[in-house]
């Protein structure tokens, strides 16, 4: 199949209503009980998408810098993330990014099967975070 970040776009907005929400730049968001989730096009690969989370706020991490140093150590082998990539972005949030085959989520059931792997991601990760209070 080939399908396209529109189609996963207009597949977002069906299934989930007033939670999907897009911008002029053509990415989108879906709102979930664990943050928002972004999806942007993959620039230069037309198959692909971004899909990208933000976890938590190290801020409220008491030893922030040894948790830090746990989650980017998660991305030898994608260890804890199911196949995302862990960063600190600007805002000193720690985050997950990960590149997605279109075609591995362009229905109901591979859109929920990725927002079932952020979600566990998220939970992971936030959990991990109490170990460093």
């Amino acid at each position: 199949m080939n399908t396209t970040f529109e189609d996963l776009s207009a597949l977002a907005k069906s299934l989930y209503g007033e939670a999907f929400a897009s911008d002029e730049g053509g990415s989108f968001l879906l709102a979930t009980e664990f943050g928002p989730l972004e999806f942007f096009r993959a620039a230069g690969d037309p198959a692909a998408v971004i899909v990208r989370v933000r976890i938590l706020d190290l801020a409220n991490v008491p030893r922030a810098s040894d948790f830090a140093k746990a989650a980017i150590s998660g991305n030898f082998f994608w260890s804890g993330t199911r196949g995302a990539t862990l960063s600190i972005g600007v805002d000193n949030a720690l985050y997950a990014t990960e590149r997605r085959l279109l075609d591995e989520i362009d229905d109901a059931d591979g859109l929920a099967s990725c927002l079932d792997d952020f979600a566990d991601t998220v939970v992971d990760w936030q959990e991990r975070s109490a170990l460093y209070a």
